[in-house]
């Protein structure tokens, strides 16, 4: 059975994704999880520590995934595991980039008493993958382009997927078709004959 603390979660991500923060109520909060009012203030004291408790989750669970990135291997299968578990993650747990990143901004413009944001969520997806890139072209191993550039494209092609999963209820095509692209460019060599 799923614990009341879970569902509460699950129901206030899913809630604060469709209609954000300021725009979801912690009674809609509660009704979608099964339980009363007074138990999600129980649990969480507040609205802003319920918040604070999923960016939290959403953190950990990505740096995780992220540690991917430390192993040794060919750059494109290492890449293609940190594209699929990225996705799997945020889709399965209903973490969306574009919102983690709003919710950031919101809280570094407004502020919450007390709460300072260890670090950005998305910032540390970005910034680990550009290191990557940059150690890979380093070594040689894959050849002289912007990391920057690169990290935003595998970024883009992950919310993508993580939005089109939330909002559009289908998957987005493999990871294995993005970086297959990714890898080669669009580079031609003719026209496709059909």
């Amino acid at each position: 059975m799923v614990s009341a603390e879970k569902r509460i979660t699950e129901a206030a991500r899913e809630l604060f994704i469709k209609r954000g923060y300021r725009g979801t109520t912690t009674r809609e909060i509660a009704s979608r999880a099964g339980v009363s009012e007074v138990t999600v203030f129980r649990k969480f004291g507040s609205k802003k520590n319920l918040l604070k408790r999923i960016m939290d989750e959403s953190s950990e669970r990505i740096s995780g995934v992220l540690e991917v990135l430390r192993r040794d291997g060919d750059p494109r299968d290492v890449l293609k595991e940190v594209i699929q578990k990225l996705i799997m993650v945020m889709v399965q747990e209903k973490i969306d980039l574009l919102f983690l990143m709003m919710v950031e901004r919101e809280l570094e413009e407004h502020g919450f008493d007390g709460w300072e944001i260890h670090d950005s969520t998305a910032r540390l997806i970005y910034d680990s993958i550009e290191h990557y890139l940059r150690d890979k072209i380093s070594e040689g191993s894959i050849r002289v382009v912007d990391p920057g550039t690169a990290a935003e494209m595998i970024i883009s092609y992950i919310s993508h997927a993580s939005l089109s999963s939330h909002f559009r209820g289908h998957e987005t095509p493999a990871a294995e078709s993005f970086i297959d692209i990714l890898w080669r460019g669009i580079e031609g060599g003719g026209m496709i004959k059909e």
